[in-house]
C-alpha cells in the first residue's frame, strides 16, 4: 500500500458554500472533496448517505470524482425527528444502491455502519442476521467491496461485542470518544493489540478528532492532537493499523481549528514523505 493510500477525511459534500455539515456547529466553507485536496490524502468517508438515503446518486458522486478511495455511509433516519429517535435503519436498502453505483464509480470501495451496536445508537439491537443482509446486499452486485463498523474503544468491548458479526465485516473505523492522556498513553497500544490479536485479518482505520466531541465540545486541545498523532504514528509504522482518518472536513476552515488541522496535514506530509515504500 502507497504512502497516501493509508489517509482518509470523513465529512460531508456541501450543496452551497458557506452551508451546513451535519455535527458542526457553525456554517462552513469547506465541502469535503476540498477536505481531500487540502489534506493531500486518497480515501474518503462520504457522510452524506448516512442521513439521507437519496444522496446516493450521481449528482453527488460526482462531486468525488478524483478521490480514488470511497466509503460510503450506509442510511439511518430519525423518525421522530434530528435529536429525538425512532431510528429507521435503510442499511440494507443503501448497500444495494452503493453496490450498483460502485460499477459506474470504481472509486468506490466500501460502506460503513457508524455508531454499531453503541449503547444509544440506531443499531444497538442489529442481530448479525441483519447484517449479514446488509452485507450480501453490498456484495451483490460488486463482491470487492468491504463493509466497515465504527466502535468506540474503552466505551465498547470491540472484541467480545464483533464476535457473532465477524464473518461479515471488513474492517473497524476505531475512535475514542474521550480525549484524555492516560488512554492514549497507557491503553491505546493495549487497545490495539487486543483488536489486532482478536481480527487479524480485518483492516483497521484509526480515526482522530479534531473537535472535542466527548469533553469541551470545541477544537480539540493542541497537546492532545500531539499526542494523538504521535502514538497513531507509531502504530500505523508498526502495522498494527492500516489507516488514519480525520474527522471532519466541516471544521477545516474554522478560524479556531485551524491550528490542529495544519498540524495533523503537516504531520501526514512529513509521514508521507519520509516512509519509503518497496
Amino acid at each position: 500500500m502507497k504512502n497516501r493510500e493509508k489517509f482518509w477525511v470523513w465529512g460531508y459534500i456541501l450543496d452551497q458554500v458557506p452551508g451546513k455539515a451535519m455535527f458542526v456547529n457553525e456554517p462552513t466553507r469547506c465541502s469535503l472533496e476540498t477536505g481531500v485536496s487540502y489534506m493531500g490524502c486518497e480515501g474518503a468517508f462520504w457522510m452524506n448517505s448516512l442521513h439521507e438515503l437519496d444522496a446516493l446518486c450521481d449528482e453527488q458522486l460526482k462531486r468525488l470524482q478524483g478521490i480514488p478511495n470511497l466509503i460510503c455511509g450506509l442510511t439511518h433516519v430519525e423518525t421522530n425527528g434530528p435529536g429525538c429517535g425512532g431510528w429507521k435503519l435503510l442499511y440494507r436498502e443503501a448497500a444495494e444502491r452503493i453496490s450498483e453505483l460502485s460499477l459506474k464509480y470504481p472509486a468506490i470501495k466500501g460502506a460503513v455502519v457508524d455508531d454499531f451496536l453503541e449503547a444509544n445508537g440506531p443499531s444497538k439491537t442489529m442481530s448479525p442476521e441483519y447484517l449479514h443482509e446488509v452485507n450480501a446486499a453490498l456484495k451483490s452486485k460488486n463482491p470487492k467491496l468491504k463493509l466497515y463498523v465504527v466502535q468506540y474503544l474503552t466505551i465498547q468491548d470491540s472484541v467480545q461485542c464483533l464476535q457473532p458479526f465477524k464473518k461479515d465485516i471488513d474492517g473497524l473505523s476505531v475512535w475514542n470518544w474521550y480525549p484524555t492522556e492516560y488512554f492514549w498513553k497507557a491503553l491505546y497500544e493495549v487497545e490495539v493489540r487486543r483488536l489486532r490479536a482478536a481480527y487479524p485479518d480485518k483492516e483497521i482505520i484509526q480515526g482522530q478528532f479534531i473537535h472535542d466531541f466527548g469533553g469541551k465540545t470545541g477544537p480539540m486541545a493542541m497537546e492532545h492532537v500531539e499526542m494523538q498523532c504521535e502514538h497513531i504514528c507509531e502504530q500505523l509504522d508498526l502495522g498494527r493499523i492500516d489507516g488514519w482518518c480525520l474527522l471532519q472536513s466541516g471544521f477545516f476552515s474554522q478560524q479556531n481549528h485551524r491550528r490542529q488541522v495544519e498540524y495533523v496535514r503537516n504531520y501526514w506530509n512529513w509521514f508521507c514523505d519520509t516512509r519509503t515504500v518497496l
